[in-house]
């Protein structure tokens, strides 16, 4: 039952508070309408007095137009007329650069012809000085081939003698081996 108590109640409220709802509501619809109407007037009004302000100035604004434009016009014809001397100092510019590289070349090639006699007279010298060095070298190393093919042949003849007397030696040592040998067989010969 408290159940049904409690849905009654909840019921109840919902209609009261439905009710202050819809007061609301309505009290909001109307003030929203107030509003909107104050704004309307208001908008009205601004538009009329913006109309009579650019009425009553438009002499003086047409006024301003016209004299920003002439400045504008101004500015543009002394811009042409810079862009002209621009356009004149250019050519002319170009003319002596292209005078300068022109007269630069030729000594460039005056430099180089009376540097290439220079450069031919150095070559000559350093190369008889290179010609020189080489013919030194050359003596130089045909003495030291001289000296190492007379090394070479005294080496070759010590080199004989030293095996010849090698030779002598071994014999030697030979001969011995064999007298002692034969020393050996005979001592073994008397034992027996």
């Amino acid at each position: 039952m408290a159940w049904a108590t409690e849905m009654k109640n909840l019921v109840s409220d919902i209609k009261t508070s439905t009710g202050d709802r819809l007061k609301f509501v309505k009290n909001n619809q109307k003030d929203t309408q107030d509003l909107l109407s104050r704004f309307d007037k208001e908008l009205k009004q601004m538009a009329q007095d913006l109309k009579l302000f650019l009425d009553n100035n438009k002499k003086d604004r047409m006024s301003d137009f016209h004299k920003m434009l002439k400045n504008i016009h101004e500015t543009i014809k002394n811009i042409q007329e810079r862009v002209k001397n621009i356009a004149a100092e250019t050519g002319d510019l170009l003319s002596r650069f292209d005078k300068e590289l022109k007269d630069t070349a030729k000594d460039l090639k005056d430099f180089l012809a009376k540097s290439e006699e220079n450069r031919m007279a150095d070559f000559q010298t350093t190369m008889k000085d290179i010609q020189s060095r080489v013919g030194s070298i050359q003596k130089h190393v045909a003495d030291l081939l001289g000296d190492y093919a007379g090394e070479r042949k005294e080496a070759h003849a010590s080199w004989g003698m030293l095996r010849k007397r090698e030779k002598a030696i071994a014999e030697e040592k030979a001969e011995e081996a064999e007298k002692e040998a034969k020393k050996e067989k005979s001592i073994k010969h008397k034992a027996e």
